[in-house]
């Protein structure tokens, strides 16, 4: 294995009951570079992330990473009815890292979200805006987007852009998407299929 991948993943396979979901897959990611992944529905693009992530284990197969993960999950997951601010704050300190309210409050700002607004009141493209002020204030060296630009608006899909411009600024990005558009601002497509 060279030394320098983010990830390294050998002849991963995960099985659910008597259903394989990915048999055999090799994946490495470098840093500073994007991987889209593509594939129909039920190819394992998600089962993938969440094994990289190390979320699910493999049922076999060896995987090593090289660095602090940060996973968006789709839909992302939030506390309800903590405010955008809340659920940063907690975030962060699940993960062992402090920001300071002004850090935290520039961080809403830079996606467009109310500091005090509960999570409750937020529609799915909020959502989506949190979880990246999330991602961007943990700065992981690994960013796993599982359709990050599911519903997002046109600015949303910018301010994602941007998001992943900054992440392979100094770590690797792993994005599962079905739109094609993504297929030219990556370094390299892993296209999977159902087993």
């Amino acid at each position: 294995m060279m030394d320098s991948m983010l990830i390294e993943a050998q002849a991963i396979s995960k099985r659910y009951g008597r259903d394989w979901v990915l048999r055999d897959l090799d994946f490495r990611l470098a840093p500073r570079e994007t991987v889209a992944l593509v594939g129909p529905n039920g190819a394992g693009k998600t089962t993938l992330l969440r094994v990289l992530a190390g979320l699910v284990r493999p049922t076999q197969g060896s995987l090593r990473r090289d660095g602090r993960v940060g996973f968006l999950a789709n839909p992302p997951a939030f506390h309800r009815h903590f405010s955008g601010a809340e659920n940063l704050h907690y975030a962060l300190r699940l993960d062992g890292q402090a920001a300071s309210r002004a850090l935290v409050r520039q961080a809403l700002e830079q996606v467009g979200l109310p500091h005090d607004k509960p999570v409750l009141s937020y529609s799915s493209g909020m959502k989506k805006r949190l979880a990246m002020a999330r991602l961007r204030l943990q700065n992981p060296d690994i960013w796993l987007l599982d359709e990050p630009e599911a519903a997002l608006d046109s600015e949303g899909r910018g301010l994602l852009e941007d998001l992943v411009n900054f992440a392979r600024a100094s770590g690797g990005v792993v994005i599962a998407t079905h739109d094609k558009s993504w297929l030219a601002l990556v370094d390299r497509v892993v296209e999977l299929r159902p087993t």
